[in-house]
Parts: structure tokens; sequence; C-alpha cells
């Protein structure tokens, strides 16, 4: 009997270590490298997605409010404003508007250094005198820019370029009537050397009177004796190849921090200078809405910008002039911070973000 219980223990062993065997040999193998790609595909990098264009750009942050300068012989972002150009470009987005008027340039500068302004627009030269001050802006673009702004005018008297040697010429001294006569004179051959310099911001009255021979300021002061033909234009930008530039400036912590806006606001303003482009009775309308808006007289803006190169992308000869007027600036002891260079004045990403350059 024991013998037999032996036995059946002895097979009952056998078996069990028999079914661990089998058990062992299904085992599967280690996956091979195709076998474990098709079971559990490796993960890969997430795909960049592809960035949005401007055009499908929208802002859906908290609430923000755009403040615009604007001062009344500038105009194509009030007209953007005016004509509803920017609120078209921005429809979808979470952004309203306000237009504030200035006096000056100085004091567009002055409401950027207290952040009360976004974006602007004014003359090259006060443009560069407040980024100097450190007032927390940069030339972004242009409005457009203009070589018969201001141009040498002189009396009968001034014959021919001979004649100007030695003449009285009433300019206001460090602005850019003068910047724009030194290169005047300097197309003819002529140097500040060669004149009488009589400094002034009178100098309409001092032409009138006889107590000067000629004078560079805006052109449309001098309309009445264009007119009645007691002086005439001698020289303007172009035969010297320079001009007035029609700054737009952006504040740098707002366009630093709002790229895309940025951007979308000087595509507002080319659509303005693209309609004024197209054709003189674009202009006239313009120019009527203008006058309406600054009560300044309708020949005041044809005079002054019929001529204009519309745009807001900064031509070749935009930088050059910019660099030039940097120049004319610090010889002339015309800036708080001497050692600025144009990079400190210039930020031309937004053109390219825009798609301008």
């Amino acid at each position: 009997m024991k013998k037999l219980l032996a036995l059946a223990l002895t097979l009952c062993m056998l078996a069990t270590l028999a079914a661990c065997g089998s058990k062992e040999q299904q085992k599967p193998a280690d996956p091979t490298p195709e076998e474990t790609s098709s079971a559990a595909p490796a993960e890969t990098p997430a795909q960049t997605a592809e960035p949005l264009s401007l055009d499908d750009y929208v802002y859906d942050g908290e609430p923000l409010e755009i403040h615009l300068g604007d001062i009344n012989s500038q105009f194509p972002l009030n007209l953007a404003y005016n004509l509803g150009y920017l609120q078209e470009e921005f429809e979808g987005s979470n952004v309203t508007f306000t237009m504030d008027y200035f006096q000056n340039g100085p004091a567009i500068s002055e409401a950027f250094a207290s952040g009360d302004l976004d974006f602007a627009e004014f003359g090259e030269q006060a443009a560069i005198s407040g980024i100097s001050s450190g007032y927390g802006y940069k030339i972004i673009g242009r409005n457009c820019d203009t070589e018969t702004m201001y141009p040498l005018v002189v009396s009968k008297n001034i014959t021919g370029v001979d004649d100007l040697k030695g003449a009285k010429i009433a300019v206001s001294v460090g602005t850019s009537a003068h910047y724009l006569m030194l290169s005047y004179l300097d197309s003819m051959g002529l140097s500040e050397n060669d004149i009488e310099l009589v400094n002034t911001s009178d100098t309409v009255t001092l032409l009138a009177s006889g107590e000067v021979d000629g004078a560079a300021d805006q052109l449309a002061k001098f309309n009445s004796m264009l007119e009645a033909g007691d002086v005439y234009v001698i020289a303007d930008g172009t035969a010297s190849h320079t001009c007035q530039i029609s700054a737009f400036v952006g504040r740098d912590e707002f366009c630093e921090k709002y790229p895309e806006i940025t951007a979308k606001v000087l595509r507002a303003v080319q659509r303005v200078d693209d309609w004024m482009a197209a054709s003189e009775a674009n202009q006239e309308e313009a120019f009527q809405l203008l006058s309406n808006i600054t009560q300044r007289e309708v020949t005041w803006f044809s005079t002054m910008y019929g001529g204009s190169n519309f745009g807001i992308n900064l031509t070749d000869q935009d930088l050059r002039v910019l660099d030039e007027v940097l120049a004319f600036m610090k010889e002339n002891d015309l800036l708080s911070n001497p050692d600025i260079e144009m990079d400190g004045v210039l930020d031309l990403s937004y053109l390219q973000l825009a798609g301008y350059r």
C-alpha cells in the first residue's frame, strides 16, 4: 500500500513539472523592433502648428483700449480712425480705439512718456528728439514723405544761384527746415557759410518786409506771396533728393507685448495710403475730411501734401535722410542723448511682420 502511494505521488510530481515546462516553452520571446513598432508606435514630437496669418489673427484677451495721437498737420493714422479702416481691420477683436489731438510734437512725446499713447504720427525730427530723451517709443514706419513741403523761397531780386552768396536767409535753426535748407545749398554747390543766416520762427514776415532775401519754411506759409508773384521757389528736395518724413511711431512696451496688433495697425494705415495714392479725387476727399477735423483750410493740405509719396514702409531715401537728420541733430546739439544711434531710433520688425519688408 505504501508503495502504491509513493508511486502515485511520484506521478503527480512528474505531471506538475511537465506542465511547468510547457508553460515556460509558451512564454513569448522578447519582441523584435518591428513587432514593437507595430504594437505600440513610438512617441513623436508634437507637430508645430502653422502660424496664423494677420488676416486670421483675432485678439480675444482682456478688453484693450488703444490710444492714438495726431496733430493737425499729420493724417493717415487720423484717417484710418475716422474712415473706419482700423475698426474693419480689427473686426472680431476685443479692442477699441481713441484718438487724441495734440498741438505739437513735444506734447505727443510727453504723452508717450506717461504711457497715455500707443501710436502717433509726427515729424521725424521731433520724433528723434523724443526718442533721445527716453520717452519710450520708436519709429516703426511712416505715413508719407514729401520733397516739396519745406522749400527755399526767395524774392525776385535773387535771380539765380550766384545771387544767394551773401544773401540773408531766414530759417528756424535746428528744425527740419534748417536741415533741408542745408541740403539744398549743398546741391547747388554752396554751404551755410555762403549765406547770412537769420535765425527766426517768423520767416514769412521778414521775407514779406524785405528784411531777408529768402526763407526756408513750410510751403503753405508762402502761398499768398507765391500767388502774388513776389517770391518763388528756388530749391526743394526734388533737386537734393531729400525729403521731410511723417514718422509713424509706436510705444515700445505696447508693441513688444502686442506685435500682431502693431502690424495690423500698420496695415490699416497702409490702406489709407493706398486709397489716397489711387487718385487725385481720393486725395481731395481726404483733404476735405481733414479740413473738417482740424479746421485748417483745404488748400493747406493740398499745398503741403499734394506731391507726397504715401506709404507705411520706409524707402531707401527715407532711411538715408533719417541718418542725415540724426547726424544734423548731433552736430547742432539738439539731442539729450548725443550717443544714440539709428538702431535705437528705428524698429523695422513690425513692418516685416506686416509683410512690407
